[in-house]
């Protein structure tokens, strides 16, 4: 005869056992990043990520989104059964970036624990023309003070580049250059002046030019003068 002891024992027993899992689809990446290195600037460049079900329950995607510059393709059926794999392609355009670079491309599913699933990409993207600085900032400056400064560009590539139709903006910031014409590894220098106006403590401008490079037909680099911060 049990006696109830032994009754509230077993009770005891069973609540230690582990629940039952629910049945539920489960996204598995096991390299989520993907490294390409350096690549030229233009070059484009495709990367296939591979998923699996590891749950119990068919696997729905419901949809791929990317960050701009980059574009997620589902390769696969959007159904995916358990134990099966899934492929996503990421195809990246480098056209107009520079330096590092990383994008994203996210995954979504009716898996409960991870409904968004992320990927990712990074590299660095080497331009054509390398541009030192990238943005010219001016600090310090005194209302009325006319400030000169130097911007070099630089050819990496393998083709002889002609540069034209350099341009500022606005009247307050003028620039010239030294040579129109650079040979592979050339340089060429930009000097940028900008006159703070007298009733403004900050001035913003931009420079702009062509070049006969197919991958950066145009140059935009960004001008900033800063006044001094004034005292009560």
């Amino acid at each position: 005869m049990k006696t109830p002891h032994t009754f509230f024992l077993a009770i005891f027993c069973l609540a230690l056992l582990p629940a039952p899992a629910l049945a539920a689809p489960q996204i598995f990446i096991s390299d989520p990043a993907f490294q390409f290195g350096t690549i030229a600037e233009g070059d484009r460049l495709e990367h296939v990520f591979t998923f699996a079900n590891r749950g119990d329950q068919t696997l729905s995607i419901e949809r791929v989104r990317s960050t701009c510059g980059c574009t997620g393709t589902l390769l696969s059926s959007r159904e995916i059964l358990p134990g099966k794999s899934g492929e996503v392609r990421i195809t990246f355009n480098s056209n107009g970036m520079r330096g590092p670079i990383t994008k994203w491309v996210y995954i979504y599913s009716n898996d409960p624990a991870t409904p968004k699933a992320a990927l990712r990409i990074a590299g660095l993207v080497k331009p054509e023309i390398d541009i030192q600085p990238d943005r010219l900032q001016l600090t310090n400056m005194r209302p009325g003070e006319k400030r000169q400064a130097d911007i070099t560009l630089t050819n990496n590539g393998e083709r002889t580049i002609f540069l034209s139709n350099l341009a500022t903006m606005p009247a307050s910031l003028s620039a010239s250059l030294s040579q129109t014409r650079l040979a592979p590894g050339a340089s060429a220098r930009i000097r940028a002046t900008l006159t703070l106006p007298a009733e403004k403590s900050r001035q913003n401008g931009y420079i702009t030019l062509s070049t006969s490079s197919p991958r950066s037909p145009k140059l935009r680099i960004s001008v900033f003068g800063v006044g001094r911060e004034r005292t009560p």
